[in-house]
């Protein structure tokens, strides 16, 4: 990995302030999420990389940090910016690629720690286009529970549907949010979770990942007066990764508005504009997804809590998604 193309990253997104920054990550964990030598990390401390010094680990890290570097390198081989265009490939293709009944084996597993200390939230299996499938062997995510101690599996049969948002209302703030992101009025990137949680103050500072998106135009949407809620979840893929939508409540069901997924086919890798982008586009617009697959919880709230400094954690890199044969 070239270090001038890690260092031009520091100068594409926003640090995490140390108010909600976890330094946590070490040199050698850093090095390997970046596929660079350890000695480019540290270098990179001289350059604007945020660190807190620690008498046994040396320099530590914020992951949101370094998982920014990574996505923003423009170098198409960090980890980082492979797993995106494993994730994002299906928006290119036709409808049938975001709608048609798909099979997922979804394994999520449970941060590094003593047993016991981590949450999670687990599946909303009653969600609409959600179906368990028969299954054996599996470490099975408990039914009728919000949260599991242990890291879990499931079997599922996700089934998107065509849809469309009718409020203009909905519309005009749904493009007003998509504008500010593709002007870098406000920069998408990963953003700390406890920031996540201070979403008003996130966007502010013009920083926003999918949660923090999510959250903030449910707030948009209950001022103009319709009925909205963020979802917190799982886009599904080859790549598994933890994302969040808002929905909106209209002809007696839920319809969900993506503001992220909409923006990140245009925004990585490279900012190429596809031909079949603007169809994507409109399907987050309405459209329920065969990728997305929501969890307990209200308000996009957390995934993950640590039961022993009581905190929200990210779910960076724990969920993996695989096509299911029973």
């Amino acid at each position: 990995m070239s270090f001038e193309l890690l260092v031009a990253a520091l100068g594409r997104f926003h640090t995490t302030p140390d108010s909600a920054a976890r330094y946590d990550t070490d040199v050698d964990a850093a090095a390997a999420l970046l596929r660079t030598p350890p000695e480019h990390v540290v270098r990179l401390t001289e350059h604007g990389l945020p660190f807190r010094m620690d008498a046994e680990r040396g320099p530590l890290f914020e992951r949101a940090d370094l998982i920014n570097v990574g996505l923003l390198c423009a170098s198409e081989r960090t980890a980082l910016e492979i797993a995106l265009r494993f994730v994002l490939a299906f928006s290119t293709g036709p409808s049938s690629e975001w709608l048609d009944p798909r099979d997922w084996l979804v394994t999520v597993r449970l941060p590094e720690g003593e047993p016991g200390r981590y949450q999670l939230r687990v599946p909303d299996f009653g969600a609409p286009g959600v179906a368990v499938l028969p299954s054996t062997g599996l470490d099975l995510a408990p039914r009728g529970a919000q949260f599991d101690t242990r890291g879990h599996q499931a079997a599922l049969r996700i089934t998107g549907a065509p849809g469309r948002v009718r409020d203009r209302r909905a519309g005009d703030i749904f493009r007003e949010m998509l504008a500010d992101l593709h002007a870098r009025t406000v920069v998408y990137q990963c953003v700390a979770e406890p920031l996540r949680m201070k979403h008003q103050q996130a966007w502010e500072r013009g920083m926003a990942d999918c949660i923090v998106v999510s959250r903030v135009i449910t707030d948009r949407l209950r001022a103009v007066g319709l009925r909205a809620r963020a979802r917190r979840g799982y886009l599904l893929g080859v790549v598994g990764s933890e994302h969040a939508w808002s929905e909106v409540f209209e002809d007696g069901c839920w319809k969900p508005v993506d503001v992220g997924l909409a923006f990140i086919p245009r925004r990585f890798p490279g900012g190429q504009d596809f031909p079949e982008t603007r169809d994507f586009i409109t399907a987050c617009f309405g459209s329920r997804l065969n990728r997305l697959l929501p969890c307990t919880g209200e308000d996009a709230e957390s995934l993950v809590h640590d039961t022993v400094d009581c905190q929200p954690r990210a779910m960076f890199g724990l969920v993996s998604a695989t096509p299911w044969k029973a």
